[in-house]
């Protein structure tokens, strides 16, 4: 990408999107912000064009590493939009997300039991960003019981890698 040309945000993929809500993100300066985002870059929005309307893009200069392509999401918006079709998962995390983003983070323990096991481990990373304790705390998949599901879910012809 140009540094000198700002593109549409419906030209970009799901990955150029994420990478630049992260981006945006981090220069926020907020913990919150950032929680908001780990979740949005995992649902299916980023890289939609229906998403890309509520985007806005700009060029932002990164402290020791030059400019990078930053993101700027009305998440109230895309809430509101009615031609925005949704699923269950990515429901769920836009308004984990939206909570994060407006300082009032959201009782967890109703959204934990909707979501597969990688996206209760996302949800999780994100609570610990918003808790401030990223570098002190770390959410890992695994154990005996994980075991025990994922040796269902193959008995079963399950895709082990579902959200």
């Amino acid at each position: 990408m140009r540094h000198d040309v700002t593109p549409s945000p419906a030209s970009l993929s799901h990955e150029e999107m994420a990478d630049a809500l992260t981006a945006a993100a981090r220069l926020s300066g907020s913990e919150l912000k950032r929680a908001a985002t780990h979740l949005l870059t995992f649902s299916g929005l980023p890289g939609r064009g229906d998403f890309a309307r509520h985007t806005t893009l700009t060029w932002a200069e990164v402290p020791g590493t030059g400019r990078a392509l930053t993101a700027e999401v009305d998440l109230t918006a895309v809430r509101e939009d009615e031609t925005l079709h949704l699923t269950g998962s990515d429901e769920h995390l836009l308004n984990l997300a939206l909570s994060y983003s407006r300082g009032r983070p959201v009782h967890l323990d109703a959204y934990l039991n909707t979501f597969g096991h990688k996206t209760a481990q996302r949800v999780l990373e994100a609570h610990v960003i918003g808790m401030g304790m990223e570098g002190f705390l770390t959410v890992a998949a695994g154990g005996a019981e994980l075991d025990k599901l994922n040796a269902l879910h193959a008995e079963l012809g399950i895709d082990g890698g579902a959200q």
